[in-house]
């Protein structure tokens, strides 16, 4: 055999080890919590930002920004309240932007709904309606699929200042935290029923900001001034409560989104430490993730989480973008 045929044979026999060392460093490089060796359960996705999802822009529109000297630019100004709705269509409160932003994930595509409002801060969606509320006007306003108002109902209705919101059923529940309640809504905009009041007691609040519901109809609700989840029954009978203020890990200090995955585990976005806090139900700390900063599975001023199929949203609102993780479920 010639030497260059050895080489060459050397070479292929060299091929796949130089190949398991490209995936163990691609696998490496993964984002994942808990860190290797541990089993991983939450694993980093990507980043979603309107100018990502838009897409490359056509012939016409690069057309007439020459012409018009317009340049179209997709910002989230200050992303805060998500939802997951039919279709794997993700809505996107725009706090200060006027507008709701739709990502179409499986097609990555991006459009917005321009809402005339001053203070946008909970999304829902129904089957054929969406919902926002408009904090700072004190009122809550619905759509239909391609964002024409429906109606609305305000301060006239009771509100003092709408924020959170879940879909019930054919109903919906609106945290209204400056009358420290939570408040049912038909889909035709009928107030039909209250809890709560101001206190620290079982079923009491302190500001509260953000709700969820999870496995039977069960409500989970963010108290926030009182450094705690509540939670409640279909019949939104209180059940429990789990939390505290204070710098430790499963601590509260700026509890803000909440959600809840399959395996009914309860996520809480803790803003001033930017990372999500895992809880069973009892309020055992599971696990957290993020973290401060701007790089890959990181967060700077986390708001807003919702969380479908396992595929977790996050309105990383200081960065001005949305980050979506994957809840890995252990093999059965």
């Amino acid at each position: 055999m010639s030497a260059m045929s050895r080489k060459r044979m050397a070479g292929c026999r060299r091929l796949p080890v130089l190949m398991a060392l490209i995936l163990a460093r691609s696998v490496a490089a993964e984002t994942v919590w808990p860190e290797p060796p541990e089993h991983p359960r939450i694993r980093f996705v990507r980043s979603i930002t309107p100018a990502e999802a838009g897409g490359k822009p056509s012939f016409l529109s690069k057309l007439w920004g020459l012409i018009s000297g317009e340049k179209k630019q997709y910002v989230m100004t200050q992303p805060y309240g998500v939802c997951l709705g039919p279709g794997g269509r993700l809505f996107v409160a725009d706090t200060f932007g006027r507008c709701l932003h739709v990502y179409d994930l499986p097609k990555n595509a991006y459009s917005n709904m321009r809402i005339d409002g001053d203070s946008l801060i909970g999304v829902a969606a129904g089957s054929d309606r969406l919902y926002v509320t408009d904090s700072a006007r004190r009122r809550l306003v619905c759509l239909n699929p391609k964002g024409r108002e429906l109606w609305t109902i305000g301060a006239e209705a009771g509100f003092r200042r709408p924020t959170g919101l879940a879909v019930v059923g054919d109903q919906l529940r609106v945290v209204d935290t400056l009358a420290n309640k939570i408040v049912s809504v038909t889909r035709d905009g009928k107030i039909v029923g209250q809890f709560g009041a101001h206190g620290k007691g079982p079923g009491e609040f302190n500001f509260p900001t953000n709700i969820a519901t999870g496995p039977g109809g069960r409500l989970y609700v963010c108290d926030s001034m009182n450094f705690r989840v509540q939670i409640f029954d279909a019949q939104n009978r209180y059940i429990s409560s789990f939390g505290k203020l204070g710098d430790s890990s499963g601590d509260f200090n700026r509890p803000k989104g909440i959600a809840v995955d399959s395996d009914g585990n309860i996520y809480v976005v803790e803003g001033l430490h930017d990372v999500v806090q895992i809880f069973d139900e009892s309020g055992r700390l599971l696990l957290f993730f993020g973290g401060s900063g701007s790089g890959e599975g990181d967060l700077w001023l986390p708001t807003g989480i919702a969380i479908q199929d396992d595929r977790i949203c996050v309105a990383d609102s200081a960065n001005r973008r949305i980050q979506v993780y994957e809840y890995l479920k252990e093999s059965r």
